[in-house]
């Protein structure tokens, strides 16, 4: 009888580095991390609220975020990170 593999063994070893490497940046930087990021989602809804009042268009809402700078995160990242 052969002994089970553990799914681990599957990952190539450059990319259990880099998961090993993220999580350790996460654990040290963790908490600044979610607070620029809840700060980020305040600022934005303000941003959005603002211009709301002045009525703009998504496809306008849409220009002021990418001109100050509000990156919308990809919901389609695939395995390469792209």
């Amino acid at each position: 009888m052969t002994e089970p593999h553990k799914l681990t063994d599957l990952v190539p070893v450059e990319v259990l580095a880099e998961v090993n490497t993220a999580i350790a940046v996460l654990e040290i930087q963790g908490p600044a991390i979610t607070k620029a990021l809840r700060q980020l989602d305040r600022a934005t809804t303000m941003a959005w609220k603002a211009m709301n009042m002045l009525g703009v268009t998504d496809e306008e809402w849409e220009l002021v975020k990418r001109e100050i700078g509000i990156m919308q995160p990809s919901a389609d990242v695939t395995a390469d990170g792209s």
